[in-house]
C-alpha cells in the first residue's frame, strides 16, 4: 500500500514540476554612443540641479540681506 502511494507522490512532484516554466531574458548592453547620450543626459540635469541649488542660495541671500536691514537701504548688514 505503501509504494502506490510513493509512486503517486513522485509522479505528482515530477508533473507539479514540469508544470513550471521559466523564462530567462538577456538584456543586451548599451552601445557607446548609447551610453555617451545617457551621461551627456545625467550632466545635463546635473548642471539643471547645480543651477537651481545656485539661483535658491542667491534668492536666500538676498532674503536675508532684506531681513538684516529690515526692508531700509540705509542700513548696513
Amino acid at each position: 500500500m505503501l509504494k502506490p502511494a510513493l509512486v503517486a507522490l513522485a509522479a505528482a512532484s515530477f508533473l507539479t514540476l514540469g508544470a513550471c516554466t521559466q523564462e530567462t531574458t538577456v538584456e543586451r548592453e548599451p552601445t557607446a554612443a548609447e551610453s555617451l547620450e545617457n551621461a551627456g543626459e545625467e550632466l545635463e540635469d546635473a548642471a539643471q540641479d547645480a543651477g537651481n541649488s545656485i539661483e535658491e542660495a542667491g534668492e536666500d541671500a538676498a532674503e536675508s540681506v532684506e531681513d538684516a536691514t529690515d526692508g531700509n537701504p540705509t542700513t548696513n548688514p
